[in-house]
């Protein structure tokens, strides 16, 4: 892996936990520097402590938050607690206690009850993020403990990492009403549709989406990534080992199977490899019966939710000797569910009251367990 894939892999490296890899990436990361600053208006922190690519995407999309939140408020206590570890110097020690008197005092919200285990639970859960990120880390006791009684104690330490966790904005975030404003806030008092604004935004699309769609016929993003194309396809293979996969409605980075370039599809999750069974099987339909898989403007596929849900249930029916043991019998219903959710999330289908909307990317997957069966 060279210095932009591990970078693009993690949030950052800490010189502490990872000390080959920082040493690796301060030596590499000056041929990378003017590329990844001209084409992304990305740029590379690099202090003693840890070296750091902010990826700011081209747009939000679902799949980018943090996996084990599981609601709003996980986001807003996490900010509190970053606020609390700026009160706090490096390597100083702090417990429970300390903490919930804090954030008590900063009114998340009234009446923060630490006596109701949802509460709790919260904290922890905020909390076991901030370790595995290296924010912070336990000194002493479990926070278990916690989680069955609010006086238990815990004892941490700040690792004073908390203060990069954050981006700097170009104007106060109180002004901020959606996802929208953090992308456009890079390029404020900029057109929007031009030069380097769409140059930047179309490149970090393309880097952080599973696939870059053409939303009308004028799309100014995809006609800048038709015209270009080959300068984009070079700017990206100078950063790794990739193809540009560019079709008459949507664009894919195909990544070389050793390119190592943060998360990729497919991933290891079974939801996901049920998705290329899924959409191997539509492929399949669309060549058997074509005049009832009418191509959109967009060579998107219109479906009622109802029959992509049968032919889910078909799918994960035939498959079970394959699937872990919590998707099996009766979890066949999750199975259904979760792959769904992993589709709307990736971005692979779109919902439209009882309609579901198949995205272009469905024509380039296709998989299933039978061809490794037989090997």
């Amino acid at each position: 892996m060279n210095a932009v894939e591990i970078l693009l892999s993690q949030r950052w490296v800490l010189r502490a936990n990872q000390p080959d890899l920082y040493y690796q990436i301060k030596d590499e990361i000056g041929r990378y520097r003017r590329i990844l600053m001209e084409k992304f208006g990305y740029t590379v922190l690099i202090t003693p402590a840890l070296v750091k690519l902010d990826k700011i995407p081209g747009q939000p999309e679902p799949w980018m938050g943090i996996n084990t939140f599981e609601e709003p408020g996980d986001y807003a206590m996490l900010c509190q607690v970053l606020m609390f570890l700026e009160t706090r110097e490096k390597e100083e020690q702090f417990d429970f206690t300390m903490l919930t008197e804090y954030l008590q005092s900063q009114g998340i919200e009234e009446n923060l009850d630490w006596t109701q285990y949802a509460r709790r639970r919260q904290l922890v859960r905020v909390l076991r993020f901030c370790e595995e990120q290296g924010i912070m880390k336990k000194i002493d006791g479990s926070d278990e403990l916690f989680l069955r009684d609010e006086q238990a104690e815990v004892l941490f330490e700040n690792t004073g990492i908390s203060r990069f966790f954050l981006r700097n904005f170009a104007r106060d975030l109180m002004e901020y009403t959606s996802p929208e404003d953090f992308i456009e806030s890079d390029w404020i008092d900029i057109d929007q549709d031009r030069g380097i604004v769409r140059r930047q935004r179309v490149y970090r699309r393309l880097l952080l989406s599973p696939g870059v769609y053409r939303q009308t016929a004028q799309d100014e993003d995809f006609t800048y990534l038709r015209n270009q194309r080959s300068q984009v396809e070079r700017d990206f293979q100078a950063l790794f080992d990739c193809d540009l996969h560019l079709h008459r409605s949507s664009a894919y980075l195909v990544l070389d199977e050793a390119c190592s370039a943060g998360r990729v599809f497919p991933g290891n999750k079974a939801v996901q490899d049920l998705i290329l069974i899924f959409a191997q099987a539509i492929q399949q339909r669309i060549k058997k019966h074509q005049a009832q898989y009418e191509l959109q403007g967009m060579e998107e596929i219109h479906l009622p939710e109802d029959s992509l849900i049968r032919l889910l249930k078909k799918i994960v029916s035939q498959r079970q000797d394959y699937l872990p043991k919590y998707l099996q019998g009766e979890g066949a219903e999750i199975a259904v569910k979760q792959t769904l959710t992993e589709m709307e999330n990736l971005g692979f289908i779109e919902r439209h009251d009882d309609q579901i909307h198949l995205m272009p990317i469905f024509g380039k997957l296709a998989g299933d367990y039978t061809a490794a069966k037989g090997e």
